[in-house]
């Protein structure tokens, strides 16, 4: 009732040359078509391709093999690059984040003084005090600061 076709078995030829090559289309599965095309990407890399025995342009498995390596030696190093810059995210955020000031407890507020008083005068004693002429001569520094004087408008 059913025949099964007859089977029609090809003798190997011999030419290990078409098995030696990889379809640039198998290629395209795994690498990501470059934008230039195969011909100019393929050219700069000085890797040839040739069309197999159904016309198809095609690359050889080692040169296939390289670029395969170079995409991964790719992702390693912007892994790499990533994860570093992430790092230096998170040291820039744990800087900025020790720079803000946190305020003052509520314990080391006096009695019956206003809280934004006490503030401002906590972040004025947290500047720097500039130092007077006679401090500067008496550190044996070398060098004194000078310190000019504000401009006036009186003399309009």
């Amino acid at each position: 009732m059913f025949r099964s076709p007859a089977v029609e078995e090809v003798a190997p030829t011999g030419d290990t040359l078409s098995d030696d090559l990889i379809p640039l289309s198998h290629l395209a599965l795994d690498l990501a078509v470059p934008a230039a095309g195969w011909a100019d990407f393929l050219g700069r890399r000085a890797i040839t391709f040739v069309p197999d025995d159904l016309g198809r342009d095609c690359g050889r498995r080692q040169d296939a093999r390289r670029l395969l390596d170079e995409q991964r030696a790719d992702v390693l190093r912007r892994r790499a690059v990533a994860r570093q810059q992430e790092q230096e995210a998170v040291e820039a955020d744990r800087v900025r984040r020790a720079s803000i000031w946190k305020g003052l407890p509520a314990d080391q507020l006096p009695v019956g003084v206003n809280p934004s008083t006490v503030m401002l005068q906590a972040a004025k004693d947290a500047r720097p005090k500039r130092r007077t002429p006679l401090e500067e001569a008496l550190s044996n520094s070398g060098t004194l600061t000078y310190h000019p004087l504000p401009a006036s408008d009186e003399a309009s």
